[in-house]
């Protein structure tokens, strides 16, 4: 059966999807390292060669001679046997068919008789478009001419266009009430139109009427003065071949194509094309392009396809427009990829394993790459950099899936700095009016992990990082591609699915209405859903380029689009449109070889000011401020006078590809306290923090314990000032950027959590288990597991639980014993996370066992600083261990002759029963000073716990105390293997699946001197 002509959509389907081998040397030698590839590129398919094709005049008689061909030379296969292979000759015809009719006639017709099915069915005999059905189309797109007229004669009047509209109407109008008339009577069709046959028909008339139907809706629509301009440009290339929201962008994914195209009169039915990048450049893929204020230079990302496919890297380049002054601007030999947060070169530190913290510094996790550049007002570039060296949590290392934050640079690709600190993927950075940077950011602490994609601003310095809209939306899915409509306090943006490419809808946002939710979301394109949050969509666009608040460009593929991605696009599916509000979808250009993507107009545009530094000569400092006004301005109800800490938290990026489970939660994003700082009877408090690291906020009740927490994260740049209003405030508040607290108010320093003080986040080892040794081994894990719980420290680091701990997490005893069940320790788990913060959801006022604390239990009363060592490890939801590291201080294994000595002095010096207690009830492995042994017989004054006073120590200075202290260290085994530069260290035994790139790197670097050498 025939679908009816029902829709005004236009589209243009052409192929079927062709999987393509690699190009010449794009597959390279195995690196050993890196695991292989999911899914081979697509590269521009070869002319397709369909057995009995007969080129005819045009595109529908080829398609009906070439099919009854293909037929007839299959008629002794029989008639099950010649309908089984009839769509694939049918497929490969449309590739033919649509290679050899390009011009834009034919397309459209193609794309119209396709989507409805019109040679669908088996057998092709009268496989046509019937009666009718190009006569309705003329008259739906005659429809859409008129309100495209009267929507351009707002700016003026257009007298000749009306005047052939009215008679084109009359025309359609005596030949719907008669019937199509022979094209003999048909007055002639202008020459630009090769795709309406020539033949007197009935068809033929139809077709005619509809070409003129659709020739004068595009000149109407092409005279508003919003398209006034000759030039285009669009990016030529394979869509990429994994879509999850950070795959899409690296190297490896994405495929050779001519890249940059420049179409002069962009508006002709044959557009002149320019490939400005043809003999300028390796072959390759160009992509993100971005058009400088003047008009006359892009700059964009490269990625040269020599090297073999893992080392495929993007980095910027510009190019002026007419082809000319092309040069490159990072990724060149004198560009630091390696450098610390404050700009400290990689040396030989990068071979001590105490240097490589949670900084970003000295790591080699990730090829650097740079992607989405846009030019800023004062000369220089944002872009989307994988220079953070960190990899998504959420992948559990089963491919090489790196983070990239927003980074600058200067005009020459110096002075590259970070703007943005954040721990999971961003992207698509535009200039806003305001001269603010406008960007896409993930941002799933503890919450929600696919739909929390939203809009953020930023200064160009890096300062006063906001939150733009849609950051508590979860649907649509991932708002990306984001543009400032020019004239209009709106954006148009894209909604993705959070596992497609960027495309799928496109939307208005008007945050003069709200900051999140649909009410202040406007769908430019009904037609397609919103992916994944909405299922699977029917078509897909991207790329919008606002041209006014009515028009917009745009790509556009007519294929569906499964939200969950179970299918790639095709190679050549995208095509360059032209979007309205009144519902048209014009074609402008479309490659039967190849995607098009990214459609700028080549013309001057306003600049936005040039928003001058608030940090200037502070680049060297290592703090900024925050400024609280008010904690109890919140979208919560939080009484007034009960909040009376806040507590500051670093969150830690993951560096490498795969690393360990770190808790109970699964894929949990590590932390570590910061400090703690008074709030005063106002709420308001101004404090120092750490800069250029992701920090969350945690708003404390007067036992220390947190009522609000902030699951999303702020920074501050080297010497910013900058506030909030209050504690999840009401969306619609004015936070407080850049204000300097008032002079009678004073800046706090943080005041640093208790316990041990150790590198890298807070571990349940180093930080808890010396609480449980003192107060809770009696009765849990030594004379008895009351409860079920066994509080021993135990952890069972065989090589095989250690190499298996990327699937499961490999706990310790007393740790698995508290998080078993829920109810003790109440944990925000992924995949389970409520939405957005409530007072006291989770954490340690969320379970059972903070309150045990304070009520002494079973006569237990622990001492403040053991309970706070409780309480921060509950809120900072309950982690096991510290770091990412597949070389933890926790895995560490017993020294069998070491014990022995130590287990034999403890027995001289304190007798049989606390030296055949099990080892874990004697020494942490983990931080060796918290040993039991050490602590018990130390009296409290010298930081001990005074519960052996025979035999036990007044001072850690005590030489018997020594002994005993390098007793305890003897008995631990060292770590077979150390981290090097953020990897696992382990090279062809590889853990972290980043060992590869350090390897590449090193190479590099010994290539880079020996040349020096020379």
């Amino acid at each position: 059966m025939r679908a009816n002509p029902v829709t005004t959509l236009l589209v243009l389907l052409l192929t079927c999807a062709v999987c393509c081998p690699l190009v010449a040397g794009a597959e390279p030698p195995r690196q050993l390292y890196l695991s292989g590839y999911k899914t081979p590129l697509q590269a521009v398919a070869a002319p397709t060669t369909v057995a009995g094709y007969v080129r005819k005049d045009t595109w529908h008689e080829t398609m009906r001679a070439s099919l009854e061909a293909a037929i007839e030379s299959a008629d002794s296969a029989g008639a099950a046997a010649r309908a089984a292979k009839y769509p694939q000759v049918r497929d490969a015809l449309w590739e033919r068919v649509a290679r050899d009719f390009r011009d834009r006639q034919s397309q459209i017709e193609m794309e119209l008789e396709r989507r409805d099915g019109i040679w669908a069915e088996y057998p092709p005999v009268g496989n046509e478009a019937p009666a009718g059905y190009y006569l309705g189309h003329a008259q739906q797109r005659l429809e859409l001419a008129r309100r495209t007229l009267e929507f351009v004669q707002r700016t003026a009047a257009r007298p000749e266009l009306a005047a052939e509209l009215d008679l084109l109407a009359q025309r359609l109008d005596r030949d719907t009430r008669e019937g199509a008339e022979s094209e003999a009577e048909l007055s002639p069709l202008p020459e630009t139109h090769p795709g309406v046959p020539g033949r007197a028909s009935g068809a033929a008339a139809e077709r005619g009427l509809f070409a003129r139907a659709v020739d004068l809706r595009r000149r109407i629509l092409f005279s508003h003065p919003a398209l006034d301009f000759d030039r285009l440009l669009l990016s030529k290339r394979p869509p990429p071949v994994l879509s999850a929201p950070g795959d899409n962008y690296y190297g490896m994914h994405n495929g050779t194509g001519p890249g940059l195209v420049v179409l002069d009169s962009w508006k002709s039915d044959r557009p002149k094309e320019t490939v400005l990048l043809d003999g300028r450049l390796p072959p390759g893929c160009a992509m993100h392009a971005d058009v400088s204020f003047d008009g006359t230079r892009i700059v964009f990302a490269y990625a040269d396809h020599r090297p073999p496919r893992d080392q495929w890297q993007f980095f910027l380049y510009e190019i002026h427009a007419d082809g000319t002054g092309l040069r490159q601007i990072t990724g060149r030999d004198d560009d630091p990829f390696y450098r610390s947060r404050w700009g400290e070169t990689l040396d030989d530190r990068s071979e001590d394993p105490n240097f490589h913290e949670f900084a970003y510094g000295g790591r080699m996790t990730v090829l650097c790459e740079d992607y989405d550049p846009c030019y800023l007002p004062d000369g220089g570039f944002a872009f989307i950099s994988t220079r953070n060296q960190g990899g998504v949590r959420c992948h559990n290392g089963d491919r090489y899936c790196p983070t990239y934050l927003l980074y600058r640079c200067e005009a020459d690709g110096s002075n590259v700095r970070q703007l943005s600190f954040g721990e999971a993927n961003e992207w698509d950075p535009v200039v806003m009016p305001d001269g603010q940077i406008l960007w896409t950011r993930w941002d799933y602490i503890n919450r929600p992990v696919i739909p929390t994609l939203g809009l953020w601003t930023i200064r160009p310095d890096g300062t006063a990082a906001g939150h733009y809209f849609g950051n508590y939306t979860p649907n649509p899915c991932r708002i990306c591609q984001a543009r400032p409509i020019p004239g209009s306090h709106q954006v148009v943006a894209t909604t993705a699915g959070h596992h497609t490419i960027h495309a799928g809808a496109l939307i208005l946002i008007d945050r003069m209405i709200a900051h999140d939710g649909l009410t202040a979301i406007t769908r430019l394109t009904p037609e397609a859903a919103f992916p994944e949050s909405e299922g699977d969509s029917s078509v897909s666009y991207g790329s919008p380029y606002p041209l006014c608040e009515d028009i917009f460009l745009a790509e556009f593929s007519p294929d569906p689009y499964p939200g969950s991605m179970a299918h790639l696009p095709r190679h050549n599916a995208y095509g360059i449109y032209l979007v309205d509000t009144l519902g048209g979808r014009e074609l402008i250009y479309r490659d039967p070889e190849i995607s098009c993507f990214e459609p700028l107009p080549l013309r001057p545009r306003p600049m936005p000011p040039v928003l001058p530094t608030l940090v200037a000569g502070s680049e060297t400092h290592a703090t900024g401020i925050f400024y609280l006004q008010d904690v109890y301005r919140s979208s919560q109800d939080i009484p007034r006078g009960t909040i009376r800490r806040l507590r500051v938290n670093q969150l830690i990026p993951q560096p490498a590809q795969r690393v360990p489970y770190s808790s109970r939660v699964t894929f949990e994003v590590l932390k570590r306290v910061v400090g703690t700082v008074p709030v005063d009877d106002s709420g308001s408090v101004a404090f120092e923090a750490p800069a250029g690291v992701p920090l969350q906020f945690q708003a404390l009740d007067q036992d220390g314990l947190a009522v609000m927490t902030m699951r999303t994260f702020t920074h501050l740049q080297p010497g910013e000032t900058a506030g909030c209003v209050g504690c999840h405030e009401p969306r619609t508040s004015s936070p407080v950027i850049q204000r300097v607290p008032a002079a009678r108010q004073e800046i706090l320093q943080l005041e640093p959590p208790v316990g041990p003080c150790y590198s890298g986040g807070l571990s349940f080892t180093k930080t808890v288990q010396p609480v449980l040794d003192r107060y809770c081994l009696d009765c849990h894990g030594l004379k008895e597991t009351v409860g079920d719980l066994n509080l021993l420290g135990t952890i069972d680091a065989t090589e095989q639980n250690v190499a298996a701990s990327f699937q499961r997490l490999l706990p310790s005893t007393a740790y698995a014993s508290l998080t078993r069940d829920g109810r003790l320790v109440k944990i925000a788990q992924y995949g389970g996370e409520t939405w957005y913060s409530r007072p006291k959801d989770y954490f340690a006022h969320g379970g059972t066992l903070a309150g045990l604390l304070f009520k002494g239990h079973e006569g237990v009363e622990l001492d403040a600083e053991s309970r706070q060592r409780i309480i921060d490890w509950l809120d900072l939801n309950a982690p096991l261990y510290g770091t990412y590291s597949w070389n933890k201080d926790e895995w560490r294994r017993p020294d069998a002759e070491g014990e022995r000595v130590l287990r034999e002095h403890i027995r001289q010096r304190f007798g049989d029963d606390l030296a055949g207690r099990p080892l874990a009830a004697l020494v942490n492995i983990a931080l060796p000073d918290e040993s039991r042994i050490l602590k018990a017989p130390l009296a409290i004054a010298a930081g001990g716990w005074g519960q052996i006073e025979h035999g036990g120590w007044k001072s850690t200075d005590d030489l018997d105390y020594q002994q005993m202290r390098k007793l305890v260290q003897a008995a631990i085994q060292p770590l077979p293997y150390h981290d090097i530069a953020g990897t696992c260290g382990r090279d062809e035994t590889c853990r972290c699946l980043s060992c590869w790139v350090r390897k590449v790197m090193e190479d590099r670097q010994r290539g880079d001197r020996g040349r020096q050498g020379e």
